[in-house]
């Protein structure tokens, strides 16, 4: 009895004190803001339409996939918050563990540290990414300590993956570390499983997107990770050539496009703090290295509550224009918003992504990756009344409406652009919080001889006056499906063909049927 409190001491003692913070957050941050409105518009569509691998209502269409595997569909069954708040606890009890059983002197610190960061990873809102940490930390603990179970390690980072991309990633680091001091087994499961899954979702779910990351993003993550790997213990080899790896994937990340971008400094807030307290109390060090870690210590500390202290500004008051959108939903709804697509100007809070997804197709929601792919002209500086009156009609947007609110930073010129009114958006509804405008001469999401009778977040309904085809403004995916009918790749959207006039529903589902035999 003595060793079983014993070996679950510093768990206990790491994650107890942290009980409060989410009992705080359960209660009065957690409001749906920030990326906590992606978590609550996902599970939404977890719970509403679980069958349906691709949905309609953001960006002309994305794979759930491409999000995550597993998170809609657990947090649509027991709750955004509930998901968050127990990834987050039995993460820290699991990181506890794992710094335990790695043999330091004194682990109780970076255990409480880790207990911490994690924390404030669920105070940012990030619930996919908290549990696919769950599964990792999980895999972690798999590997260290005398026993190792190689295989149950390669099922949890399979799952991680799975329910996180990123944390997979992070799960490449450490096992890129164990294959630079030639521990073949450990780095295998810790390698192979991610990129398996990364690659079948890449086949099966097809994407493209970018998240940007600006050049003095670099250096935080950069600086420390070099710091742990010249002034950490000479034995821990493990650690300094994972911290290694992860400065120098830092600056492929920012010098090679892809959906990483700034999600890589998530290790930089959850795992280099601990590690600098570990390594700050091994007994021995010189002065300068003691220095250089503490100095780190406090900086990438300080650096991991202020980016919390933003996310909380953010994300935790709800403003007046979120507490009422049922006016300005009902005026679209009678203007036959479901029959065209919807650009709500994206508020800094992101709210609107979730408020109106529900009841209409939005050219844009909360995806910075998808964001940057199809809205590049947010980004580049190419931004222009012209550039975004060819962005409205690239994607079939009748309608534009207008928050009366802070709008997110890549949105702030189309907020301006929308508020001047040209002459090509005409305002037809206005209440307190929102304006509506109608997009003049707006492109139609059908070409002739199609017309779109109605559409929700995962079907759109078009009649065809006659036989032929028609271009349908839905980003293409190989797991749409028009019965009796055939859809094919038409550039960026999709190409309906029938064999003669009437009604075709164009939707998706887990259950892939055989291409009819139009298609060819």
């Amino acid at each position: 009895m003595r060793a079983l409190a014993e070996r679950h001491r510093v768990p206990l003692i790491a994650t107890l004190p942290t009980l409060p913070l989410y009992v705080v957050w359960w209660a009065f941050l957690a409001t749906g803001g920030g990326d906590l409105a992606a978590q609550q518009a996902w599970a939404w569509f977890g719970s509403e339409h679980a069958d349906s691998p691709y949905n309609l209502f953001w960006y002309g269409g994305t794979h759930t996939a491409n999000y995550s595997l597993i998170s809609p569909y657990l947090m649509a069954a027991v709750g955004v918050r509930t998901v968050t708040v127990l990834s987050g606890l039995v993460s820290a009890w699991l990181a506890a563990l794992v710094i335990q059983r790695t043999g330091i002197r004194r682990p109780l610190g970076p255990a409480v540290l880790f207990s911490i960061a994690l924390w404030c990873n669920v105070a940012s809102g990030r619930t996919t990414f908290a549990l696919g940490l769950a599964f990792a930390l999980a895999g972690m603990l798999a590997l260290t300590g005398r026993r190792r179970d190689l295989g149950r390690a390669g099922l949890w980072a399979l799952l991680a993956t799975m329910a996180s991309p990123v944390a997979g990633l992070f799960l490449a680091v450490a096992g890129a570390g164990w294959l630079l001091v030639r521990d073949w087994g450990r780095a295998a499961v810790l390698l192979i499983p991610p990129a398996l899954v990364v690659a079948a979702t890449s086949l099966l779910f097809p994407f493209k997107g970018e998240q940007p990351m600006a050049a003095d993003r670099i250096l935080p993550p950069v600086l420390f990770s070099l710091v742990l790997v010249a002034a950490a213990p000479r034995n821990w080899r493990v650690l300094r050539w994972g911290a290694l790896v992860y400065a120098v994937g830092v600056v492929l990340t920012y010098f090679v496009s892809s959906p990483i971008g700034t999600n890589v400094e998530r290790l930089l807030g959850l795992a280099v703090p601990s590690a600098l307290l570990a390594a700050l109390m091994v007994p021995g060090l010189d002065k300068v290295r003691r220095v250089a870690l503490a100095l780190s210590l406090v900086l990438s500390s300080t650096w991991l509550v202020q980016k919390t202290v933003d996310d909380l500004i953010v994300s935790t008051k709800v403003p007046a224009w979120a507490q009422h959108t049922e006016d300005v939903v009902a005026e679209l709804e009678r203007l036959g918003a479901d029959r065209t697509r919807v650009e709500v100007v994206p508020a800094r809070n992101h709210r609107e992504a979730t408020a109106f997804a529900r009841h209409m197709n939005l050219a844009r929601g909360w995806n910075r990756q998808l964001d940057v792919e199809r809205g590049r002209l947010f980004y580049d500086g190419s931004f222009s009344p012209s550039a975004y009156r060819a962005w409205l009609d690239r994607w079939a947007v009748g309608y534009v409406v207008l928050l009366n609110g802070k709008p997110d930073g890549p949105a702030q010129k189309e907020a301006a652009l929308v508020r001047s009114e040209p002459q090509w958006l005409e305002r037809v509804w206005r209440d307190a919080n929102w304006t509506v405008y109608q997009v003049r001469d707006a492109v139609p999401l059908a070409s002739a001889p199609a017309t779109v009778v109605d559409s929700t977040s995962t079907d759109m309904e078009i009649r065809m006056s006659e036989k032929g085809s028609a271009t349908i403004r839905i980003a293409y995916s190989p797991w749409l499906r028009a019965e009796g009918a055939c859809l094919r790749p038409h550039g960026e959207y999709t190409r309906l063909d029938v064999p003669a006039a009437g009604v075709y529903r164009i939707g998706s589902s887990w259950s892939r049927t055989a291409e009819p035999e139009s298609c060819g």
